[in-house]
């Protein structure tokens, strides 16, 4: 059965979760999931990787979902608190959770870029990065850039007015202001977090383990280039990559957001052959 799990950021906010525990666990998983996307969307992902053996933590990021613990325009909350304080949190909870598995880390989306944000990104035995691209707008083909450019200038003036960033705007939950005035920045800065002042130093090229990428069919969220781009600053990890081809997928497990979806399980099953390794 799932259970609900809590645990401190590195700050001490407390965040929730759910795991998804194997019955004789050979790896453990921590999800890191995609911006706006809430943990219970890598339930069905979850529980199939602990009946073929591997344990999951899966949890929402602070202000988001089940770890939002005041109202939204009172919430502080940035992506890089995501990334330098709950990330880092829930793989020293999983540690002390699973003490003798080996962790892997399977980051959607943001989750991906997470890495690179992470302290304690060295902890993990393995990475999959999973529709991930850096954002900076002028990666993405010329088509998508205008759309791109309009959708993001309009979200801090939505943010100012309200307070928050309400989710039927296309970022799936509502998010803390702050959060997405950060992401949004960073979209508009060249080199995308890479090239944002506020951020510093970086952990992808630290990271020399294994590491699975792979890029959705119809993923426009996460095109060929700035998947590319990622994919470069792990410059000592062992990477592998590969297009997920639409082919023996259902429409519905297509796109960004399709792969934790009923019918994305042929993509679990390359993720499961990863981390158990």
């Amino acid at each position: 059965m799932p259970e609900t799990v809590t645990f401190p950021a590195l700050d001490g906010r407390m965040l929730t979760g759910t795991v998804f525990e194997a019955a004789s666990p050979r790896v453990a998983v921590i999800t890191f999931g995609a911006l706006g996307v809430p943990h219970r969307y890598y339930a069905r992902f979850g529980a199939s990787m602990a009946d073929h053996g591997v344990s999951v933590l899966a949890f929402d990021y602070r202000g988001v979902a089940a770890s939002r613990d005041r109202p939204l325009p009172e919430d502080p909350a940035t992506i890089l608190d995501w990334g330098r304080l709950d990330c880092p949190g829930a793989v020293e909870w999983a540690r002390r959770r699973w003490p003798n598995l080996p962790l892997a880390g399977v980051g959607h989306s943001f989750g991906g870029q997470s890495f690179g944000l992470n302290g304690r990104v060295l902890e993990l035995d393995r990475l999959v990065v999973i529709g991930a691209g850096a954002g900076d707008f002028r990666y993405y083909p010329l088509k998508d850039r205008l759309a791109f450019s309009v959708a993001l200038g309009a979200t801090p003036l939505v943010s100012k007015v309200l307070g928050y960033v309400p989710g039927k705007l296309g970022l799936g939950e509502d998010l803390p202001a702050g959060v997405v005035r950060q992401w949004t920045r960073w979209c508009f800065t060249h080199g995308y977090l890479s090239g944002a002042p506020e951020v510093g130093d970086t952990h992808y090229a630290r990271f020399t383990g294994p590491a699975l990428f792979l890029d959705l069919p119809g993923d426009t969220y996460a095109p060929e280039r700035p998947a590319a781009v990622l994919r470069s600053w792990f410059t000592a990890a062992k990477v592998t990559h590969r297009r997920v081809l639409a082919e023996g997928l259902p429409p519905a497990a297509r796109g960004h957001f399709g792969a934790f979806r009923a019918g994305g399980e042929p993509i679990w099953g390359e993720i499961f052959g990863f981390v158990e390794g």
